[in-house]
C-alpha cells in the first residue's frame, strides 16, 4: 500500500523504519513555491532547507515521528518585513507546531473528556510523552470564534445555575433549546451577570428557567417582550414539598394502627395537631439518654429558628443540613425511632427444625436439607438456631415464635410519613384497593387532607393536559385553603402565573440545562477545583 496518500501532495516519503518503540518515516518537500504568511506573495526562490520532527496519529499501536525536510523561502515583496520564510503545510501541519493536526484533533478531544494529568499518564502508556501543562495549552488554544459567531442568532434559550462550591459560589449556564448545547457559562448567578449577556444577545425571544427571580429580574429590565417559560419539574417539585412537610409536620412518625381500646387521641390547642399516644404512652415519658440529647439539639433548633427566622441562617449557624433543620422545626413532640421487627426466616421451618432436632439430627444435616427446600440463610445461623431449639426440647417454640411475631406485628405501623405522601401524590388509577382503603379512612379522620388531595390530582392533571385556562380558577380556590403550606404556594404561583401559563402552552423545558449541570459537576470532579473558570468553560462548551 503507498503511504504518500496519507500525506499532502507536496511531501513524499524517502524512507520508513520500523523501530521497537516508534515508527520513524522520513518526507521530503518537492514544492516549487510557497506564499509568504504575512504578505501573501507566491515566492519561487529557495533559500535553505531545515528539518522538522512532529509526531503523528499512532500506525498499529506505535507512535510515529516524522522527519520532514522542508523548505525556506525569500519573500519577492520589498516592502514585506519578513524577507525569509518558512513552508507551510496547509490541513496538515501548523507552524510552531510539534503535532500534526489530526494527532492534535485526538488529543483535544480526549483532553476535553479527561483530566490533563489522567490523560498525560494515559499518553505515556501509548508512547506519547506529553505532560498535562502541554495539554491544558492545547485546550486553551481553542478558537471560540465561530461559536461566537452563531451565537449571535439564538433564539431560544435555558437558563440554570451551578455551584463551584455548594451554597457558596454559583454560576451560571446557558443553553441553546434548538441544540441542546451549552452556549456560554458566566462565573456568576447574579442579576447583572445575565443582563448583560441579554444585551449582547437580542436575538432571544424565549427563555425557560426555573422559579428563581434572579433570571426574571434580568430578562425585564432587558426586554420585557422576551417569553418566560416556567419549568414543569420545578412547580411540580415544590407542590411535592408541600405535600411533604404537611404529612410531616401531621404524622412525624407515621400513622399507627392499633387495638381501639389501646388508642386515645387529644389535642393539643397551641399547634391544632391530632396526637395519637400508643398504649397510654403521653410525651412525659422517660427518655434514654441518647433521645434526651436529641429533643435537646431540636429545641436548640427551633429556638435559633425563630430567632433568624430562615431555615439556611439556621443550618449555618448550627453547621447542620437544611433539611434537618427543615424537618426538626416542623416537630411538637420527641420523635421516636420505631424499628419494624426482623423478619424471622426460619418461620417456615420451625415445626420440621423441631422434628429433625427430636430425631437427634446434627446441624449439618439440617442445613443440607433447608437448602434443598429453599432455605437463603447461612449454616452458621441454622447452628444457633439448632443449638436454640434443642436447648429448649420438649418445649414447643414455633407456638411461642408465631405468638411473638404476632405481637410485634400488632405495633407495625400502618403507613410511613413517606408511603402517607406517597399515597397522596399518586394518581388513583395507581394505587391499590388496600392503599385506597388506607386513603379513605385517612380521609374520614383529616377532611382537609382529603381537599388536599383533590387539589394536588386536579393540578397534576391540568398541567399533563395543558389546561391553561384552569389554573387561575384552581390558584383563587386554593389560595385561602386552611392549610398555610397550600396557600403559600398558591401565593408564590400567581406572582409567577405568566411563564406558569406559557409552561403549559410551549413545549419546551428546562430539563436540558438540568443535565448540562450534572455534566458540569462531573467535569469539576475531574479537575479536582484546582483549575480556572476560563478552563472549565472550556470543557462544557466545547466537549
Amino acid at each position: 500500500m503507498n503511504l504518500n496518500v496519507f500525506f499532502p501532495e507536496n511531501l513524499m516519503i524517502q524512507s520508513i523504519e520500523n523501530n521497537e518503540h516508534i515508527i520513524l518515516i522520513c518526507l521530503k518537500s518537492e514544492s516549487k513555491f510557497n506564499h509568504c504568511p504575512l504578505c501573501g506573495m507566491k515566492s519561487h526562490q529557495v533559500h535553505s532547507t531545515y528539518l522538522r520532527k512532529p509526531l503523528d496519529a499512532s500506525i498499529l499501536n506505535k507512535p510515529v515521528q516524522l522527519r520532514i525536510q522542508a523548505k525556506k523561502f525569500f519573500c519577492l515583496n520589498p516592502n514585506c518585513k519578513r524577507q525569509i520564510f518558512t513552508e507551510r503545510f496547509t490541513g496538515f501541519l501548523n507552524a510552531y507546531r510539534r503535532l500534526t493536526i489530526r494527532l492534535e484533533e485526538v488529543f483535544l478531544q480526549l483532553s476535553l473528556s479527561m483530566s490533563a494529568e489522567a490523560l498525560s499518564r494515559f499518553l505515556f502508556k501509548l508512547g506519547y510523552k506529553r505532560s498535562g501543562d502541554a495539554l491544558l495549552d492545547l485546550l486553551r488554544r481553542i478558537d471560540s470564534t465561530e461559536k461566537d459567531i452563531k451565537n449571535q442568532s439564538l433564539t431560544h434559550i435555558g437558563v440554570d445555575d451551578f455551584s463551584f462550591r455548594r451554597g457558596v459560589d454559583f454560576g451560571t449556564v446557558i443553553c441553546d433549546l434548538e441544540t441542546h448545547r451549552p452556549v456560554e457559562i458566566l462565573a456568576s448567578r447574579s442579576t447583572q451577570a445575565f443582563k448583560e449577556w441579554l444585551e449582547k444577545h437580542p436575538s432571544v425571544e424565549l427563555v425557560t428557567r426555573d422559579r428563581a427571580t434572579t433570571y426574571t429580574k434580568a430578562i425585564h429590565l432587558t426586554n420585557p417582550n422576551i417569553i418566560q417559560v416556567a419549568d414543569k419539574w420545578h412547580f411540580l417539585k415544590n407542590l411535592l414539598t408541600v405535600v411533604k412537610e404537611t404529612i410531616s409536620s401531621r404524622f412525624p412518625k407515621g400513622w399507627f394502627i392499633m387495638p381501639e381500646s389501646s388508642i386515645t387521641k387529644k389535642t393539643d390547642p397551641a399547634t391544632d395537631i391530632t396526637i395519637t399516644n400508643v398504649n397510654s404512652i403521653s410525651s412525659h415519658e422517660s427518655l434514654s439518654e441518647k433521645e434526651q440529647a436529641k429533643w435537646a439539639l431540636i429545641l436548640e433548633i427551633q429556638k435559633v429558628y425563630q430567632q433568624v427566622g430562615s431555615i439556611r441562617q439556621t443550618a449555618r449557624q448550627l453547621k447542620l443540613s437544611r433539611t434537618t433543620v427543615a424537618k426538626y422545626i416542623q416537630l411538637f413532640e420527641t420523635p421516636k425511632q420505631i424499628r419494624k421487627p426482623r423478619v424471622n426466616q426460619f418461620v417456615p421451618y420451625l415445626n420440621q427444625i423441631t422434628q429433625w432436632c427430636q430425631e437427634g439430627k446434627t446441624a449439618r444435616w439440617i442445613h443440607e436439607q433447608l437448602i434443598h427446600q429453599g432455605f437463603k440463610g447461612g449454616a452458621s445461623s441454622t447452628r444457633r438456631k439448632v443449638q436454640e431449639i434443642k436447648a429448649n426440647l420438649p418445649v414447643k417454640t414455633s407456638e411461642k415464635a408465631t405468638e411473638k411475631i404476632s405481637k410485634k406485628s400488632s405495633k407495625l405501623l400502618k403507613a410511613t410519613k413517606f408511603q402517607l405522601t406517597s399515597f397522596i401524590w399518586r394518581k388513583p388509577t395507581s394505587l391499590t384497593q388496600p392503599e385506597l382503603n388506607l386513603l379513605n379512612e385517612l380521609f374520614q379522620a383529616h377532611a382537609d387532607l382529603s381537599e388536599l388531595y383533590t387539589a394536588i390530582q386536579v393540578f397534576r392533571d391540568l398541567v399533563t393536559m395543558g389546561q391553561v385556562f384552569k389554573l387561575s380558577q384552581w390558584l383563587e380556590r386554593y389560595a385561602t385553603h386552611e392549610i398555610k403550606l397550600l396557600r403559600e404556594f398558591c401565593l408564590r404561583m400567581k406572582r409567577d402565573e405568566q411563564s406558569i401559563s406559557n409552561a403549559l402552552v410551549y413545549p419546551y423545558t428546562n430539563a436540558i440545562c438540568e443535565g448540562n449541570v450534572n455534566r458540569i459537576k462531573m467535569i469539576k470532579r475531574q479537575m479536582y477545583g484546582r483549575a480556572s473558570f476560563e478552563l472549565l468553560r472550556i470543557k462544557v462548551l466545547y466537549s
